[in-house]
């Protein structure tokens, strides 16, 4: 659902009942990154909230129900394992969807750079409709 400069996933590795897994590469000219190619890792949530996005048009994708956008409400908790990312870095997200009541939801996430985990946390996000399970 995300576009433009603000499109920060290139792919989508798995989508599951409960999860989702997506990669990021951070190509030069990122739109986060300082003028050395630094990243800040707080970039993390909203790689996370990305992730979740992916999760939830897919909860939909094969339904009459529209898509409506979302928003990230927060985090309840974020743990930065690392003091920054580069420009090059390949990362990728786990997230778990682990509560869900109509149109508000929960996940746990993580993020991994070379197989390491370098951050992870929890998301609270809400979308503009009741999103109701199959």
């Amino acid at each position: 659902p995300h576009g433009g400069p603000m499109l920060f996933l290139d792919e989508v590795l798995e989508v599951g009942p409960t999860r989702v897994r997506t990669r990021t590469v951070l190509k030069e000219g990122f739109l986060l990154a300082d003028g050395e190619g630094k990243v800040s890792p707080l970039v993390s949530i909203e790689l996370f909230a990305q992730a979740a996005a992916a999760f939830m048009v897919n909860r939909v994708a094969d339904t009459d129900r529209p898509f409506v956008q979302g928003a990230l409400l927060g985090t309840r908790k974020l743990e930065c394992h690392v003091d920054r990312f580069e420009v090059g870095d390949v990362l990728e997200v786990e997230a778990e969807e682990v509560f869900g009541a109509g149109a508000l939801a929960q996940f746990r996430c993580a993020l991994f750079r070379e197989g390491e985990k370098v951050a992870e946390g929890a998301i609270n996000v809400v979308s503009g409709a009741d999103v109701v399970q199959d």
